[in-house]
């Protein structure tokens, strides 16, 4: 069970390497399944223990997924933005690329590569470990993230994004695509500990 509980808690990958809003001790509902004492003896939890666990996991993803559609959301706005400039310099002679051209550019340049593709992978992930039935409609306690997400839309004007120079729209998507990380990061590894415990409950099932 210790290398479980290591591999869930650390994860690999990009998940590994993005930043954390896990902090060792902490009481909030990501510090405590992040904790490797949240994976630890699970043979010996009583089964509503375990279930309680399970319980807890599945909220915080679902909080995670929820936020990440909204930064997501956003950053798609400030992208097109961007584009649309892109468009309007090759309109007058001073770029050559395809739209398709300029929107790969920006997410390279912007996001980690293919973003949405970790994240379908992700949402695949979650059907794999949570049953239909146990999935959150409405995520629970997401008013961390919610947070988080507010503070970094404040300064943005969405309904003027014309206003802001390029300067200003680059500094923007780079703050939001800095949360989206540690949204997706955070996520994954919530998803490694959902898979132990699944693989757990599923055990006594079937054993």
């Amino acid at each position: 069970m210790a290398d479980a509980t290591g591999t869930a808690a650390a994860g690999t990958g990009s998940s590994a390497d993005a930043p954390t809003a896990y902090l060792e001790g902490g009481s909030r509902r990501i510090d405590q399944v992040l904790s490797p004492a949240f994976l630890e003896g699970l043979p010996d939890l009583p089964a509503d223990e375990l279930r309680s666990r399970r319980e807890l996991a599945i909220a915080e993803e679902a909080a995670l997924a929820y936020t990440r559609r909204l930064v997501d959301g956003r950053l798609a706005l400030l992208l097109a933005e961007r584009a649309r400039r892109e468009r309007s310099e090759r309109a007058v002679g001073l770029g050559e690329r395809s739209d398709e051209e300029i929107v790969a550019g920006l997410v390279a340049a912007l996001l980690r590569p293919a973003p949405e593709d970790e994240r379908g992978s992700q949402d695949d992930a979650a059907r794999e470990v949570v049953d239909a039935k146990d999935m959150p409609v409405v995520p629970s306690n997401a008013g961390i993230y919610h947070r988080d997400a507010e503070r970094a839309f404040a300064d943005i004007r969405f309904s003027d994004l014309g206003s802001l120079d390029d300067a200003e729209l680059d500094e923007h998507a780079g703050l939001l695509s800095t949360l989206e990380q540690r949204l997706t990061g955070d996520r994954g590894r919530v998803l490694k500990v959902l898979r132990v415990l699944r693989r757990e409950a599923d055990g006594r099932a079937t054993g």
